[in-house]
């Protein structure tokens, strides 16, 4: 593109032909490099044969560049590419809001998330709890049902331990009894002439048994002792009578009560 610029340029002006610039690039100028100069003075340059080096390309390309940026299609292009720009920071400046607004979002999710297990876990945690007052609870209750089980068995036991300790105490106070009863029967039939309790004693064509002669002597004691030894209540003397009736005859005015009571 310089060079197609270069050309235009030498030839609307018809200077500065290719094989000239050749042979000025050759030759040397008046040293000035750097900012230095040489002193007017000691300058041997000839203004006739001194010749000045022009850059063409560069100095049209300068121009047709500064030109460029003052055309319209240049500032067309410049507010284009600003808008793009403008519109690439504001995708950008949107989608760094989405990502925030994404990231906003996972927090809260996240949050909600956390807050939800420790719910469940609370909830848990309660259920285990009452999971295990309840337990407890059903642990006491069996603990007390058990304890006023062998509380009730230990009084049946008891109970029945005094109950069989009173068979056991009235059996030995009957026994006693009876044995004490049986040593009183045995004198009094030895000393009133009776074989056995169940053999009358006969005389002058009478007989009487041993219950008899207890109920004429008003003995309610031997009666006693007799009916435990046992004698035979019912039986009846020559006279046809039993020993409460043979009492009730005898009885007067409750003399007899003792030994009625006994044969009752």
């Amino acid at each position: 593109l310089a060079q197609a610029i270069l050309a235009q340029a030498q030839n609307q002006q018809g200077i500065f032909p290719h094989h000239s610039s050749n042979r000025l690039a050759s030759r040397s100028l008046t040293p000035a490099v750097m900012g230095q100069s040489e002193c007017k003075g000691c300058s041997t340059s000839d203004a006739t044969t001194d010749t000045v080096k022009v850059n063409v390309g560069v100095t049209l390309l300068a121009g047709e560049a500064g030109a460029a940026k003052t055309s319209p299609k240049h500032q067309a292009a410049e507010e284009q590419l600003q808008c793009r720009e403008e519109e690439v920071k504001e995708k950008q400046l949107q989608k760094k809001h989405e990502e925030e607004e994404e990231c906003r979002r996972q927090e809260a999710e996240e949050q909600q998330r956390l807050e939800r297990e420790r719910a469940e876990e609370q909830l848990r945690l309660e259920h285990v709890r009452a999971a295990e007052a309840q337990a407890r609870e059903e642990q006491r209750l069996r603990e007390e049902a058990e304890f006023a089980e062998r509380e009730a068995a230990e009084r049946v036991a008891g109970a029945e331990a005094t109950r069989r300790a009173e068979d056991e105490r009235k059996r030995a106070a009957e026994e006693q009894a009876r044995k004490e009863a049986q040593e009183k029967v045995d004198l009094f039939l030895k000393a009133k002439g009776f074989k056995t309790m169940s053999m009358p004693r006969t005389s002058c064509f009478t007989a009487s048994y041993p219950l008899h002669v207890a109920v004429q002597e008003n003995n309610a004691g031997l009666v006693s002792a007799l009916l435990l030894s046992g004698a035979d209540k019912k039986v009846k003397n020559s006279t046809g009578k039993t020993p409460l009736e043979a009492a009730e005859k005898l009885n007067k005015k409750g003399s007899h009560a003792a030994v009625m009571a006994a044969l009752g």
